[in-house]
């Protein structure tokens, strides 16, 4: 027992968690702030969230070109999840400074809304770093679980409402499929690192026509493709992100997205290269199909958060060509696309909340 505590604690690496631990820190630390501060006071969360993204940069940063191990490879604080983290750290201080004036103007000064950001945020980043589907799927639902708190934020707006609880029903839905699909993928391999996965199914090369390999592949494929709002796993983003505060359809469009990409192609690259000719085929199809849709319909939009929900669709079809190259190249450019995607939307957003107006309570 106590050579098994040994190695227990010598697999702990807490240099692998670290950034997303004090984003953590700093969310439950608002949280108890927030008790001994009147109601309706916002700017000290604005400034301490704040605070908390850039020290959290700060130890990302630092981390580039180390990479860190940790919890029996479970994680891993690598460049990759390190650019990943930088984006959602952008996409996350890009929604909280253009947040504080929208939530007064709409008449909910919740101070609440900073730390579900910053948990969301953690959770993005677990995601991006996890080496482990047990280790990306508890990032997934920690970060889905502020995005369905906050796309409901304004309790006091029906549409808000409806965009809260339908996102909630969906994503629990397509979380369904993707917990089943990583079941179906232990039942085959007996294992939940994405590494022994890849190596076991290319070992076995039987396996690779296993009815429940290519079910757990496509259930897998499910899952993350409702979280990046492809085709035709996207028809609850126009209304969710009519319904949302603005600036977290902003947030939502950009760091969650991303995240969803990284575990994607982590999980894609590392477990199913064995299956590449399987699971490009699957992927062009949607990609075209995302891109079709999301552009031909963004057209007839007489909302601008529901035409910038299709445009989003629509830029998630055109970052799945990089993941459907499957090569060093198609990978970059995810990357820097996504990067690219990031500033470009929460800008647009940004715009649409500047010139916006007090929305009417229906």
């Amino acid at each position: 027992m106590e050579n098994l505590v040994q190695i227990a604690i010598q697999n702990v690496n807490m240099a692998a968690i670290l950034p997303s631990v004090i984003l953590t820190c700093f969310g439950m630390g608002l949280l108890l702030i927030n008790v001994f501060l009147p109601r309706g006071t916002t700017r000290h969360a604005v400034w301490i969230s704040l605070i908390g993204i850039l020290v959290t940069g700060f130890f990302v940063y630092t981390g580039w070109g180390n990479p860190q191990y940790g919890f029996n490879d479970a994680v891993a604080m690598d460049n990759y999840a390190a650019f990943f983290s930088m984006i959602f750290l952008f996409a996350a201080g890009l929604t909280i400074l253009m947040s504080d004036d929208y939530l007064h103007r709409e008449g909910y000064p919740v101070s609440e809304y900073y730390p579900l950001i910053l948990f969301t945020t953690a959770g993005a980043m677990w995601m991006a770093s996890g080496t482990d589907m047990m280790t990306i799927f508890l990032g997934l639902e920690v970060m889905s679980i502020g995005l369905y708190v906050l796309a409901g934020f304004f309790r006091g707006q029906v549409r808000s409402n409806e965009a809260g609880l339908k996102y909630f029903l969906l994503g629990a839905f397509s979380t369904g499929f993707l917990l089943y699909g990583m079941a179906l993928i232990y039942g085959v391999t007996g294992s939940t690192k994405l590494t022994e996965i890849g190596i076991y199914l290319n070992a076995h090369a039987s396996l690779l026509d296993n009815p429940m390999t290519l079910a757990g592949l496509v259930l897998l494929s499910i899952g993350f493709l409702f979280k990046i709002a492809a085709a035709p796993f996207h028809m609850w983003t126009p209304d969710v992100y009519e319904g949302a505060p603005t600036p977290i359809a902003a947030f939502m469009s950009a760091g969650p997205k991303a995240a969803a990409f990284a575990a994607f192609l982590r999980i894609m690259e590392y477990c199913f290269f064995s299956l590449k000719p399987e699971w490009t085929a699957m992927l062009w199809v949607i990609a075209v199909m995302t891109m079709v849709i999301g552009n031909v319909i963004a057209i007839s939009q007489t909302n601008i958060k529901r035409m910038l929900a299709y445009s989003s669709i629509a830029h998630a079809g055109y970052a799945l060509v990089g993941l459907v190259a499957a090569n060093e190249i198609g990978y970059s450019g995810l990357l820097f696309y996504m990067l690219a995607y990031t500033f470009m939307n929460i800008g647009a957003f940004a715009v649409l909340t500047l010139a916006g107006k007090k929305a009417k309570r229906t």
